[in-house]
């Protein structure tokens, strides 16, 4: 289901700010398709979520780095919303 993909969403999210620390980088730009994913980041409210990937998120965000969050449409990101509905449907 939709919240399924959500999550997924937000543990990839997750797992690049993740990666992205600890190869060294203190500056991105991150593009996501998930509109409510975006806004519950740029809006502060993931740290009240009840998704522990999203409460993490908002830690992470809080380190000494400077991140830009941007929604980026759907059309333009097919290849990242096939996996996600692939993993979501746990096919290859």
């Amino acid at each position: 289901g939709n919240d399924s993909i959500f999550k997924i969403e937000a543990r990839t999210f997750l797992e690049g700010l993740l990666i992205s620390w600890r190869k060294g980088y203190r500056q991105l730009e991150v593009e996501c398709d998930n509109a409510i994913l975006v806004e519950l980041i740029l809006a502060g409210r993931a740290a009240d979520s009840h998704l522990t990937e999203m409460r993490l998120i908002h830690h992470l965000l809080s380190w000494n780095w400077k991140i830009l969050v941007r929604l980026n449409s759907r059309s333009q990101n097919t290849v990242v919303d096939h996996m996600a509905k692939c993993m979501a449907t746990n096919s290859t």
